[in-house]
């Protein structure tokens, strides 16, 4: 019946990942973490995997976990607007983006082969970005209205991983994960015409609907036990080479190229006291190394949106600190708080009038949660996350029409989820 149950949760957890859009993420176009456990420590711990939800962040870890289900739903609430001034292809004035609930949900299992190896698999939102801009009155410069003089405007990116992982540990302090990446992303714009007579192919700039594009790549991770109180971690997400969005070739470079950029992660876990640990990574996003992505926006008259060498985002990569803590509060509670801080943003100054529809600005956030251990088998995980308002302001380019532009952005994400432990179960919360 227990297997029944969960087999059901696995297939309807899958159903609502294909389904969900992503309307943003935390660092930059990622989340800040997706297991909720790595959620309530700002996405900190690729040094101390405790769930099947590692798979994400860390797979060398996995070695440890034992037989486990895990199950989650995060509620993701961001709050954007820009303000223009003395623009004339960009509409003046403060506006906002619609649109600010949104559900994002994982799953992950684990098993063990032996007491030295293990295999894994999950599925999860990676993130993505989404801004809805409406036709609102129009203002000096723009008689149809609209962010971008186009009436409504907007882009709808979601990014979707299914992954499976392979652990082994090799003596008593190394283990080495690998696992393959299946991703796909779905992508729309629309409102955008107006900046068309710089695409190569203005047909496909903006406003034809949705587009899919398939790929893959895959996380690589080591877990080394320097002593029975420190443990370091690291991982390695190669870019994910994704097929092109043809229906927007015109508007990114490489005719439609947009992979989703490579990462890394790095860090230390410390059990200061038999109660508490302490977690500390640094995180690097390589957004340079996809030419849509990194490529300035500024377009210099001779290659076009949607060739080669032509304009971007203008994003720059980004660096993040993770404080996590971990306290045992009793065998059946578990309390996480954690602290994290980008830098530089990601949206440069001198990119943010394309950046009005993918306002990527955040650079703090604080976290916190727990784990419940309701029986041997049953844990309630929860997590919670503000992200308070960031900004970012720069001179628009006269080929956006001039002036000045601000872009602003805070978040809050709240998440609950179940674990499942096979076997005996567990003596305490994990």
């Amino acid at each position: 019946m227990k297997e029944t149950r969960i087999r059901a949760a696995t297939a309807a957890a899958i159903l609502v990942c294909m389904l969900a859009p992503q309307a943003g993420a935390t660092e930059g176009m990622f989340q800040h973490a997706y297991g909720l456990r790595h959620k309530a420590l700002a996405g900190a711990g690729v040094a101390s995997v405790e769930d099947a939800t590692g798979i994400s962040i860390n797979p060398a870890g996995l070695v440890d976990v034992g037989n486990q289900f895990n199950m989650g739903v995060s509620f993701f609430m961001p709050f954007r607007e820009y303000t223009a001034t003395g623009t004339t292809r960009i509409s003046t004035g403060t506006h906002e983006s619609t649109g600010n609930f949104w559900p994002a949900p994982t799953l992950a299992y684990v098993r063990q082969i032996d007491a030295d190896s293990s295999f894994a698999f999950s599925i999860f939102g990676n993130g993505g970005m989404n801004t809805t801009y409406k036709a609102f009155a129009s203002s000096l410069g723009c008689p149809q209205g609209g962010a971008f003089c186009d009436g409504k405007a907007g882009v709808d990116l979601m990014q979707m991983f299914v992954s499976a992982a392979y652990a082994r540990r090799f003596g008593e302090r190394l283990s080495i994960g690998v696992a393959p990446i299946f991703a796909v992303q779905r992508f729309k714009a629309y409102g955008l015409q107006g900046f068309s007579v710089m695409s190569y192919d203005p047909a496909h700039f903006s406003g034809n609907g949705y587009d899919w594009s398939v790929g893959g790549g895959a996380r690589v991770g080591l877990a080394y036990r320097i002593s029975d109180t420190l443990s370091f971690g690291a991982s390695y997400q190669t870019k994910m080479w994704m097929t092109k969005l043809d229906k927007y070739r015109g508007l990114f470079a490489e005719e439609g190229n947009l992979d989703i950029p490579a990462n890394l992660q790095v860090g230390i876990a410390w059990q200061a006291t038999d109660r508490l640990k302490v977690m500390l990574d640094y995180r690097h996003i390589f957004y340079d190394g996809v030419k849509a992505i990194g490529s300035s926006s500024v377009f210099n008259g001779v290659d076009q949106f949607g060739t080669d060498n032509g304009p971007g985002f203008g994003w720059q990569d980004s660096n993040t600190v993770k404080l996590g803590l971990e306290y045992q509060w009793s065998d059946d509670l578990i309390l996480r708080a954690g602290y994290a801080y980008i830098w530089p943003n990601p949206v440069p100054a001198t990119e943010t009038a394309i950046n009005i529809i993918s306002p990527g600005v955040i650079r703090h956030e604080f976290t916190a949660g727990g784990t419940w251990r309701y029986d041997a088998h049953n844990d309630l995980d929860f997590a919670f996350m503000v992200a308070p308002e960031s900004s970012q302001s720069g001179a628009v380019p006269a080929i956006y029409g001039g002036g000045y532009s601000k872009l602003s952005m805070y978040q809050f994400e709240f998440s609950i989820g179940w674990t499942y432990n096979f076997g005996a179960g567990s003596s305490r919360a994990r």
